[in-house]
């Protein structure tokens, strides 16, 4: 006989910490306490609506759909960005072992009123990168009785991305967009990358070109994006991919490319990364400065600079392993054509 499973129901005395700022009113963001009951299971949405009910009307956030598709009740818990509809509380309170957490609105935005942020600079960025079809002739039908057909392995190169839902989690906890506001941002990028590689699309040029102009090889890849993505589409992946494409398409005139090959090559022919050019490579003779100011603080501290880099043991292993990428590579390109 099947035993019975009772979950485990638990409830907690929270303090609720919500940053409040409503701009023209006050002047920087403060926060009120809230004291409420938090059962097992409530979700912070939840838990937003019941203060709103009972203890504070004036309290705003934004919230519709409660099944996590439209994404506007993305919010910060704890400096973690989530969607309000479909976390829960409760783990929050037992993971930092104490009955108090602290919501906040989504970062890198402006602020409207207390939780709600303004996402036109996300969506200002996004149009600048013309996210949708502009027709392949070669792969669109004129009419509309023909299919347009795609094979499985066409498919899965952009797949995961369709389930992208606009929320802005990744441009929340974006680092580089933290320290560059021009900087596209994850979503953005990675949005420019399902469109390039669909094949039923005749832009993709152009949109390289959108994307180097918005910071494509800005990122850092410390993949806080990955982390925080409520759908799990990894935007840091498609930015990397989408730097591998530009370059294949012959965009190598920038210091992020150049670094790219600089790094390839360097291993492939050393083993290692030639450090001591590295900037003169990336930046050309503006990179001069920065090596000069590198081997002046070394001789401040006694040590003597160099600019020659040694070969390290295993590199023969290391160039088999690039041929074997080339030849897997080529077989990829001819079967494609």
């Amino acid at each position: 006989m099947t035993e019975k499973i009772t979950p485990i129901r638990e409830k907690i005395l929270a303090n609720v910490r919500i940053q409040r700022f409503t701009p023209g009113k006050d002047r920087s963001p403060y926060f009120d306490n809230f004291k409420m009951e938090v059962e097992t299971g409530m979700t912070i949405l939840e838990v937003l609506r019941h203060i709103k009910n009972t203890q504070d009307s004036s309290l705003t956030f934004r919230a519709f759909c409660r099944s996590s598709i439209c994404g506007s009740c993305a919010l910060r818990v704890n400096n973690e960005t989530v969607l309000a509809c479909s976390t829960q509380l409760m783990p929050f309170l037992k993971d930092f072992d104490k009955a108090s957490v602290t919501i906040t609105p989504m970062a890198n935005l402006p602020i409207i009123r207390d939780l709600v942020v303004d996402i036109d600079p996300v969506i200002e960025k996004l149009a600048k990168m013309h996210p949708y079809l502009v027709e392949n002739k070669d792969r669109v039908p004129e009419t509309l009785e023909q299919e347009s057909l795609m094979s499985q392995e066409e498919l899965e190169a952009f797949g995961l991305m369709t389930d992208c839902i606009l929320c802005g989690s990744c441009y929340s906890a974006c680092s580089a967009v933290k320290a560059d506001s021009n900087y596209a941002g994850p979503l953005t990028i990675a949005k420019a990358y399902r469109f390039s590689v669909d094949p039923r699309d005749d832009f993709r040029g152009l949109r390289f070109q959108a994307a180097m102009d918005q910071g494509l090889w800005s990122c850092v890849q410390c993949r806080k994006c990955i982390k925080v993505c409520p759908k799990d589409t990894r935007p840091a992946d498609s930015v990397r991919y989408m730097r591998c494409i530009s370059i294949d398409a012959g965009i190598h005139d920038s210091p992020g490319s150049r670094r790219a090959k600089a790094y390839t090559d360097d291993v492939e022919r050393i083993g290692q990364v030639n450090k001591p050019m590295l900037p003169v490579i990336v930046n050309g003779t503006k990179g001069w400065a920065a090596i000069e100011a590198a081997e002046a603080g070394l001789k401040k501290h006694g040590m003597e600079p160099t600019r020659q880099v040694c070969s390290l043991p295993g590199q023969s292993g290391a160039e088999k392993i690039y041929a074997k990428v080339r030849e897997i590579e080529g077989k990829k390109k001819g079967a494609k054509t």
